[in-house]
């Protein structure tokens, strides 16, 4: 097995590629604990270029769930239907794990299920690292670029979803899957 960096968690590292991306959004990254050591895990990357960012594990034995992670006017990041909300969000939770995951995290987390859902149609036309379920699946990066986008800056959207990129050129060398 190839080493890793221990920060990005991808060999080779990609550290000095990781843009600096200042948003106003806090974002609250709920990982699932099968993504932790995942090499494909974009919801790392997303967190290390946001400094307005926090990650929490789901699923792990010694932290259960804690209702006080999510910030008042937050709205989930979801991969299924859902209606946009009015206004700017304040925080965005975002499910960080295959789609099943994700979908799972909020059913079996009360304080997720009355937030207001975003979620996005159209992926950007690439590579996938995973294969999605159905043809309007991302990355968790890709989605959180699209809240940046939207929301605040396109700018600061393309700087982050710029990091698919990298990361996809870090490790497709490696990768069985076309």
């Amino acid at each position: 097995m190839k080493p890793r960096c221990p920060r990005c968690g991808i060999g080779p590292c990609i550290c000095d590629h990781i843009p600096r991306v200042e948003t106003r959004t806090r974002f609250v990254i709920l990982r699932h604990a099968w993504e932790i050591d995942k090499g494909s895990n974009t919801g790392r990357l997303a967190h290390l270029a946001l400094p307005n960012s926090v990650v929490h594990d789901i699923g792990r034995k010694d932290q259960p769930f804690d209702p006080a992670w999510i910030p008042p006017g937050s709205w989930v990041l979801f991969p299924g239907p859902a209606t946009e909300p009015e206004g700017v969000p304040e925080a965005v939770v975002v499910l960080d794990g295959t789609w099943g995951q994700a979908r799972r995290m909020v059913h079996r987390n009360e304080a997720l299920w009355a937030l207001p859902r975003v979620s996005f149609a159209a992926p950007p036309e690439r590579r996938r690292l995973r294969t999605p379920p159905t043809d309007a699946g991302m990355s968790t990066i890709e989605a959180m670029a699209q809240v940046l986008g939207r929301y605040e800056d396109p700018e600061k959207g393309r700087a982050l979803d710029a990091l698919y990129d990298v990361l996809w050129n870090a490790i497709s060398p490696w990768r069985a899957v076309p």
